[in-house]
């Protein structure tokens, strides 16, 4: 696809922040190219829930 509206990008960016990544930007004749890293245990739990107890 030659012309776009640069939606998908912003989306992929949105993901991989949320997921704790990194997306890097390269440009190329004709081109660009996009590396994106991932932790491979993602982001630590912000809202993690209290464990329940269980009655004896």
């Amino acid at each position: 696809k030659a012309h776009g509206t640069g939606l998908g990008l912003s989306i992929v960016q949105r993901i991989v922040v949320e997921h704790g990544g990194e997306i890097a930007y390269e440009p190329g004749q004709g081109g660009a190219c996009f590396t994106v890293t991932l932790p491979c245990a993602g982001p630590p739990a912000t809202d993690t829930p209290n464990p329940v107890e269980l009655g004896e």
